[in-house]
């Protein structure tokens, strides 16, 4: 008999438990949701417009993809209402994507070169295998154009090659991980809004136009629940328990990446310059690969008939804060013809590749796999001309002579020392208790790589903000009077050294202190 109680009470409580879940879903459904409001466009005299060119900012918003696509899903609230609701009123639609789940640098290379991954190997990553000398791409020609260029990318430097790479693809400045803050962290990555933040400064500290491209990592695969500290949005469906967790955490980095969106087109919306942002997915996510979209029926499996479709295309966004209403388009491109239709949007001059490619993609816009060339009506002759100039100027800058070395500036150059306290270390009393004795090293621009030299010696160094770091000092470099050679280096995951400042002297007395 108790066991019959034990078990008819349990039954009640799960279902009463399972009615308060149901039911704070159904607020969480119902609760009313402000209207997202996009701010109106500045208005502009011809003369404002003539005065300078815009600023073009391209987010490659990684693994960025509505997942509200996904059938028998119901979010408690949208993860993207301010991309939503851009969509209404700006240029938007698709591109369709070389990669699933990864390989973010193959479609960054499409963007800013215009070449198409279509006609390397599969597998192959572009960056580390072929561009290793300078390299025709957007940033070069806006830089040709009097633009200062910046990339900024929340990985480690060398991942993909990338302080190189973004060299030869003529940045004047890429600012990588080792430069943002430890405090820049949502989840496992450095958030969104650390990304914004440095697009929005990089343009305040240049009276020209800007061309900034941006890659972001908050919503970085894995989508395993607990990765955020806390997820906002609740999902519900007839799906197994793995996909509601993977959903939820999914679309609460989604709505971070909406949040860094919002916060650039607000921005820049009352910064009085003509400005154009670029938004787009990479490629969709690896939901344990293809699991969550063959839970929901999204597709019936890699042999769907629609699965090109449905696993390859990501949105793309184009927002403007100065052209007119009916500059609205509709894309549906590849991603190697973004750059020219961003060129031929801003009305800035491109290469004579550029304009190929731009004439191009008016009458092909999608360069599929070959095996749909059929299905998709996509002329070969003119795939083939494509790839034929692509790999003539590819073998062109290959074997071309070095051009003269122009500024390339990593991060925000080197650390400096501005003021250490205290300014002199007494030798503590003999026979006394060894403390801590700590310097506070004053200065800047300290991120997360910078780390306190002391004689030469690499010491575990407290960020404290990006003017100050806090540095314990070792007994021995303390026990005799003498003078500490203190140094800021920003060091990398390898220890490589990135910058470093100037030697600042600090004497170590054996007077007390005051004296």
């Amino acid at each position: 008999m108790p066991q019959l109680i034990r078990l008819m009470l349990t039954a009640i409580l799960t279902m009463v438990l399972l009615t308060i879940q149901s039911s704070e879903f159904e607020l969480l459904m119902n609760e009313p949701t402000l209207p997202v409001i996009v701010p109106k466009p500045p208005t502009w005299t011809e003369e404002e417009l003539n005065k300078r060119q815009p600023n073009i900012i391209v987010v490659l918003s990684e693994s960025f993809w509505d997942i509200t696509r996904l059938p028998g899903l119901k979010f408690s609230r949208d993860p993207a209402p301010f991309f939503h609701s851009l969509q209404e009123q700006y240029t938007h639609g698709t591109m369709l994507s070389p990669q699933f789940g990864g390989g973010t640098a193959n479609v960054e290379f499409e963007v800013l070169t215009g070449h198409s991954m279509r006609f390397f190997r599969e597998w192959a990553i572009v960056y580390d295998k072929y561009i290793h000398q300078p390299t025709a791409s957007l940033s070069s020609i806006l830089a040709s154009q009097g633009y200062r260029t910046t990339a900024i990318s929340p990985v480690e430097h060398w991942y993909a090659n990338s302080s190189q790479v973004y060299k030869y693809l003529g940045f004047s400045r890429f600012i990588s991980q080792e430069y943002f803050n430890p405090d820049d962290y949502v989840g496992p990555y450095l958030g969104d809004h650390s990304v914004a933040r440095r697009i929005i400064e990089e343009s305040q500290r240049n009276e020209g136009p800007d061309f900034i491209y941006a890659d972001t990592m908050e919503n970085h695969y894995h989508y395993w629940p607990g990765k955020f500290k806390r997820n906002t949005i609740t999902v519900q469906g007839n799906v197994s328990d793995t996909t509601i967790g993977i959903a939820e955490t999914y679309a609460q980095g989604m709505s971070g990446a909406d949040r860094m969106l919002q916060e650039l087109v607000t921005y820049y919306n009352q910064s009085k310059e003509p400005t154009i942002i670029v938004f787009f997915g990479d490629h969709l996510p690896s939901l344990e690969q293809y699991f969550v979209y063959e839970d929901t029926k999204y597709i019936t499996g890699e042999d769907d008939p629609e699965f090109l479709e449905k696993m390859y295309h990501v949105p793309v966004l184009v927002w403007n804060n100065y052209l007119p209403p009916e500059a609205k388009d509709e894309l549906h491109i590849s991603p190697s013809f973004l750059s020219p239709y961003i060129l031929h949007t801003a009305q800035l001059k491109g290469s004579d590749y550029t304009d190929y490619l731009y004439q191009l993609s008016q009458k092909m816009p999608i360069i599929p796999p070959e095996d749909h060339y059929e299905a998709m009506q996509i002329d070969k002759r003119l795939v083939d001309e494509y790839e034929a100039r692509q790999t003539h100027i590819m073998e062109a800058e290959r074997t071309a002579p070095p051009p003269p070395e122009s500024e390339y500036i990593l991060g925000y150059g080197d650390p400096r020392i501005d003021k250490i306290s205290p300014d002199t270390v007494p030798v503590p009393v003999r026979g006394g208790a060894f403390g801590k004795t700590l310097l506070n090293i004053s200065g800047g621009r300290f991120g997360q790589g910078s780390t306190a030299f002391i004689n030469g010696k690499p010491y575990e160094t407290q960020w404290q903000s990006e003017g100050t770091l806090v540095v314990s000092l070792p007994k021995e470099s303390i026990a005799a009077p003498g003078s500490l050679d203190i140094q800021v280096k920003v060091l990398d995951s390898n220890k490589k050294v990135l910058g470093q400042s100037r030697i600042v002297k600090v004497p170590v007395t054996d007077k007390p202190p005051g004296s």
